[in-house]
């Protein structure tokens, strides 16, 4: 019996040997994801690989990453580029002030006086110097269609400078584009802003050389007038809306456009526009076409048609002269 109760034991001794000694083994991690266990057989969070200097594989992930982080010289340039225009953009005042806007409203108000009148198939002509306080009307053009040198004078003097009265010829086409806008948008009088400037600088501009304009029409939006001055041909046309007018001027070489939101006084933010445009109406533009047009009534007749002058013979009349045939008998002749 005793015998058999030791074999029993080494039995059961062995058994409980063999199942405790499976549950200690182990996984084989993997050489390239190498995991740990606890005591209680259960994987510890996994810890990533710290790189090695000396390791050409991390070397080699690392250098695309440096490349990224240092922009290229061209790049880095561009950039110093656009932080530059930015600071421009910044100092540039694109505003105006209240007493501004109130003086816009003052120069659009459309005035109270007459419609034009018209001689020999031309307009007359309304123009008032807001600077100066005064306002003209006259006929720029003869009954042949040339300019009166008369007017081109009074033209002149209306268009002088403000702070030093100084005065200088006024181009003879930039009197013909103004007409060309008046007439066009059927205007009663144009707002001059600025004429004629006295500079001592070498560079005198155009409003130096007497051949720009700062003009308003009233009751006409600035925009429709650049669009319309625009289709010259052959000028320079500044839209500034925050001050409230149009620059015009006229030119031997290409048309320049450009809009200007600075206010009044302050640094200009001039910005270059329509390239395109001013090269399509250049190419189209033709000297006759700064020619004024003669108006007609509705029956073909000249607006405003002077009488036809009556020619002296002799101290008497045609017409005397054909009533007092007309009263003679036939058989006298």
């Amino acid at each position: 019996m005793s015998a058999f109760f030791i074999r029993l034991l080494l039995i059961a001794a062995v058994s409980s040997w063999s199942v405790s000694s499976m549950g200690t083994i182990r996984s084989i991690p993997h050489p390239s994801k190498p995991v740990k266990t606890t005591t209680d057989n259960r994987p510890a969070p996994e810890v990533p690989p710290i790189p090695v200097q000396n390791d050409p594989q991390t070397t080699t992930d690392a250098s695309p990453a440096a490349d990224e982080a240092e922009p290229s010289p061209g790049k880095k340039k561009r950039t110093v580029e656009k932080r530059r225009h930015k600071k421009r953009v910044r100092r540039c005042y694109t505003g105006a002030s209240p007493r501004q806007r109130r003086t816009i409203r003052r120069w659009q108000r459309v005035p109270r006086i007459r419609k034009p009148k018209y001689r020999e198939g031309f307009r007359d002509l309304v123009i008032h110097s807001v600077n100066l306080g005064e306002r003209i009307r006259v006929f720029p053009f003869l009954p042949n269609g040339e300019l009166d040198p008369a007017v081109m004078d009074q033209i002149e003097n209306a268009l002088r400078d403000k702070h030093t009265a100084a005065s200088h010829p006024i181009h003879p086409r930039l009197v013909k584009l103004i007409y060309r806008l008046a007439d066009h948008f059927k205007a009663r009088q144009i707002n001059i802003i600025s004429g004629f400037r006295e500079t001592r600088e070498k560079n005198e501009g155009y409003h130096g050389k007497g051949r720009a304009v700062d003009i308003v029409i009233p009751g006409v939006s600035i925009a429709a007038l650049a669009r319309k001055a625009r289709q010259l041909g052959r000028v320079g046309v500044g839209l500034y809306p925050n001050s409230g007018f149009v620059h015009l001027d006229v030119r031997t070489g290409p048309s320049y456009f450009w809009i200007d939101r600075s206010g009044p006084g302050k640094r200009s933010c001039l910005r270059r526009v329509l390239t395109k445009t001013a090269a399509k109406w250049d190419r189209r533009w033709r000297p006759r076409h700064d020619e004024p047009k003669r108006h007609k009534n509705r029956k073909g007749k000249l607006r405003g048609a002077l009488p036809a002058p009556t020619v002296v013979v002799e101290n008497q009349t045609i017409a005397e002269e054909q009533s007092d045939l007309n009263s003679i008998p036939e058989h006298g002749l």
